[in-house]
């Protein structure tokens, strides 16, 4: 239950797809959430210029749990050629799809801060598929199955 970064692992495999999902971050959930309570209770009384810093403050940390309760599934269909990436908080889900042709590479981009996995573009662009920036467990195993089902030829 209480994990500080996001955990990316492949989940799902077939003879056409791979799924690759990044969980919540449940410590910072819980963490960045009291945070805002404990401030929102502690500035409820004042006046001014300090209600306004705790208001602003109580936002930042729902805010950041809020951004670590967002849930990601990275699909690589090989008959269809494309990758999509799927985000999701509480009922909301965005997807998007990017056409096989277009991606280059799925690679791990390593930082100072952590390391999260990233796709870039024939065109030379890049864009990240993770969400934060973590110890990197599986990242690689990650980006290997990915590539391998972007790297098939149509109908394979």
């Amino acid at each position: 239950m209480w994990t500080f970064g996001h955990s990316v692992r492949e989940t799902e495999r077939s003879h056409h797809e791979v799924v690759v999902e990044e969980t919540t971050t449940n410590g910072a959930i819980i963490l960045y959430g009291a945070f805002a309570i404990l401030d929102l209770v502690s500035f409820r009384k004042a006046r001014g210029q300090a209600f306004a810093l705790g208001l602003a403050l109580g936002f930042l940390m729902a805010g950041l749990a809020l951004y670590a309760a967002i849930s990601s599934a990275i699909v690589a269909d090989s008959s269809r050629r494309v990758l999509i990436i799927k985000r999701r908080l509480g009922v909301l889900t965005l997807q998007k799809a990017y056409d096989a042709k277009e991606i280059d590479r799925v690679y791990v981009r390593s930082t100072s801060k952590g390391s999260g996995l990233y796709m870039r573009f024939k065109s030379g662009r890049s864009k990240a598929l993770t969400m934060s920036l973590g110890s990197g467990d599986r990242l690689e195993d990650a980006a290997a199955a990915l590539n391998q089902f972007l790297s098939v030829p149509h109908g394979g």
